[in-house]
């Protein structure tokens, strides 16, 4: 047998290893501590205990950061879970306003329903971050986009709205050097996105831009991109879908004026961004 065979059958070996000792995942769990069952089937950690310490740090035990430094595998597993779990009217899942009645037209989550987990609108596979279900209804519902690769997604994003606006400010700078119009091309990884021209005193025309909102930020998530990150895609759906309250600290301190830099290293603020809680997904 070839050194290379003998490789890839370890390696199938191993995966077949992980596979048997990895509890099957199912697309939605009850939370066992509120509901035990002779198949002990079912989340072992409360809400409570699953929200830990929060955020914290890498100090703070139980907190995410924590548990995502010291085990990303089990990190992985609280997350799936969290993606998985029902939600009940114990931990505020239920309407916040417009329960189905009202104007779709200008308020189109009211098509959304109501939903008790994320893998309701989102778990197909089952168990994973996919797609399926039913989501915003006008009036015809829609199966929900897969999750996978969403980081890369919201990266990528992020990384063409620097290089915009670097370019504006790289025009801005030469129009006020030079006293005259500056015209340059935006263009982030052979994307065109058209073009900008700084006057002398700073103002910018952006009727030219193609393809991005005239603040160059660019929003990856939902077919009319809506959404810049996952987490504000997250508290809108929380919100929409399950009607559970969610706030979230760096969106909290973005909207109230102040700049903030989210785990990930995505930089928000006010100015440049305009925050949208209510989104649906």
């Amino acid at each position: 047998m070839t050194q290379k065979k003998s490789k890839t059958l370890a390696i199938l070996a191993w995966v077949g290893a992980m596979c048997l000792l990895t509890a099957p995942a199912l697309a939605q769990l009850i939370d066992k501590t509120k509901a035990p069952n002779l198949a002990n089937e079912g989340i072992n950690k409360s809400l409570v205990e699953q929200i830990g310490a929060g955020r914290g740090d890498w100090m703070t035990p139980d907190s995410s950061s924590f548990i995502i430094a010291r085990d990303p595998f089990r990190s992985i597993r609280r997350g799936r879970q969290l993606f998985q779990r029902k939600f009940t009217r114990a931990d505020g899942q239920g309407p916040n306003f417009d329960d189905g009645a009202g104007d779709i037209n200008n308020t189109l989550a009211i098509g959304a329903g109501l939903s008790d987990s994320c893998a309701s609108c989102h778990g197909r596979p089952r168990g994973s971050a996919g797609a399926g279900g039913d989501v915003v209804t006008r009036p015809d519902s829609r199966d929900a986009p897969h999750l996978f690769g969403l980081g890369l997604k919201e990266m990528l994003g992020d990384e063409i709205t620097g290089d915009l606006r670097a370019i504006r400010a790289q025009a801005i700078d030469q129009a006020r050097t030079n006293h005259i119009a500056v015209a340059k091309q935006l263009i982030s990884k052979g994307i065109d996105y058209g073009s900008i021209t700084a006057s002398p005193d700073g103002s910018l025309d952006t009727s030219h831009i193609q393809g991005v909102d005239s603040d160059l930020r660019v929003r990856p998530f939902f077919h009319h991109g809506g959404t810049i990150s996952i987490r504000e895609f997250i508290a809108g759906a929380l919100q929409n879908e399950m009607g559970l309250q969610a706030v979230d600290p760096d969106l909290a301190t973005a909207a109230a004026g102040r700049r903030t830099i989210t785990p990930s290293g995505m930089v928000l603020d006010q100015q440049a961004w305009s925050i949208t809680l209510n989104s649906t997904c």
